[in-house]
């Protein structure tokens, strides 16, 4: 690929995470020319990585049954096995572990709730599933909770379950459509954990692109880009430059996207979602699998046995806080929950601990909801495609970058683009 005319395509895709992926194969497989660039190898935040046989992947990963996400990649063929986490779930309240009413019959049993609290959140889930999400859109999912009027036990469940289906740190930030929409969507399909890991997800993404004739090339630098000529567009990278009719940028969040278009852009975009993660490979499953606290933006999931992430009779579990602070201190709250939950450092085989994720790039903010994320078109170039968790108006966090992934794709692909770097 190193030669000039091996460098001109229909469609060059800049960065090889999930939705580059899933828009260099939805490209490709309309007959187009297509290459992939990253300055890394492929996946992204999905990439896994093996310890000790343990799999690890950047932090705690579920992928949404009834997602948007899901209906893309089997329109690949891509099935991925893997199974949901345990039904069990306690939350935390004073320092004192509870089960946490996520359903009626948990409701009744769960002592983290007075009479009153349950009654009202008893009637709040058995209509939650007709709310009309979108009409929620002027409000924060803060907002939203605020105007239900319930007890305080009640609202910090749902609180919890809203911070759960949508990674938010801070429930102010996000629109309360995107926020009740995404627990909808759980509470409808619910969610798996995935067999071998997202790297598995990001293998079978690639196989497929490659399969309709893309080819994927690691740790090639995307610069910058200008326009070509005869209506091309050119790329410089560290490794020479390429001519495309359309290019697809997938190069993150709203500030590497800016960085890369060397351009203003008047998105109007939300903040991001940060976390601090604590992965643990333990000899064995911890008693507790499942535990939420409702006082903190807190965390905790055994992701394997219920995905095989693990040898056979031990676990992988990853403790969690949404919204990053110091090193130092979320490393010792998050030991001292999982400790709360049963886990010993004796048990402990590999330790990881992920100080500051991005979990999701601008979040849809109140006001402008997801209808008001930008658009796979918004680059205000022509021929020039975003896609990635922040953009288009379907779902949040791997389903956004799919979704958007597969409509920049089909967009790229358009036959009125394909002709313009053939000439060159």
């Amino acid at each position: 690929m190193d030669q000039a005319h091996d460098r001109v395509v229909d469609v060059l895709v800049v960065g090889a995470g999930l939705a580059g992926l899933t828009a260099a194969a939805t490209a490709a497989r309309s007959g187009r020319h297509v290459a992939v660039l990253d300055v890394r190898s492929a996946g992204g935040r999905a990439r896994s990585e093996t310890r000790s046989g343990f799999v690890f992947n950047q932090g705690p990963h579920a992928l949404y049954r009834r997602g948007p996400g899901s209906a893309v990649l089997a329109s690949f063929g891509i099935r991925p096995t893997g199974s949901p986490p345990a039904q069990r779930v306690f939350g935390s309240r004073s320092g004192t572990l509870g089960l946490l009413p996520t359903s009626a019959g948990s409701l009744a049993r769960s002592p983290l709730l007075g009479r009153r609290a349950k009654a009202q959140l008893a009637t709040l889930l058995a209509r939650f599933p007709r709310l009309e999400a979108s009409t929620l859109a002027p409000l924060s999912a803060a907002s939203w909770v605020g105007s239900l009027g319930v007890r305080e036990e009640a609202a910090s469940v749902l609180r919890t379950l809203l911070r759960v289906a949508t990674y938010a740190p801070d429930l102010e930030l996000i629109s309360a459509d995107a926020a009740v929409g995404q627990l909808q969507l759980a509470h409808s399909g619910g969610v798996v954990y995935l067999d071998g890991g997202w790297g598995r997800l990001v293998d079978s993404l690639a196989g497929a692109a490659r399969a309709a004739g893309a080819v994927i090339l690691d740790r090639e630098r995307a610069l910058g880009l200008t326009a070509g000529p005869g209506g091309a567009l050119e790329v410089s990278t560290d490794a020479g430059g390429w001519l495309a009719s359309a290019v697809v940028v997938a190069v993150g969040g709203p500030q590497a996207t800016r960085a890369f278009l060397s351009a203003p852009d008047d998105w109007g975009v939300g903040a991001d979602a940060t976390a601090a993660c604590l992965d643990l490979a333990l000899r064995r499953p911890p008693h507790r699998r499942v535990a939420f606290a409702l006082e903190e933006p807190l965390y905790l999931s055994t992701h394997s046995p219920a995905a095989d992430l693990a040898p056979p009779g031990a676990a992988l579990v990853h403790v969690m806080r949404y919204g990053a602070r110091s090193s130092k201190q979320d490393r010792s709250q998050l030991w001292e929950f999982a400790r709360l939950v049963g886990i010993s450092e004796d048990d402990v085989v590999v330790e990881r601990f992920l100080h500051r994720m991005i979990v999701s790039h601008a979040l849809p903010a109140p006001g402008l909801g997801l209808a008001g994320r930008p658009a796979v078109t918004a680059s205000g170039q022509a021929g020039v495609f975003l896609a990635g968790d922040w953009i288009g108006p379907s779902g949040l966090l791997a389903d956004a970058s799919l979704a958007s992934g597969a409509a920049a794709g089909t967009a790229a692909a358009a036959p009125e683009l394909a002709a313009a770097a053939r000439p060159l």
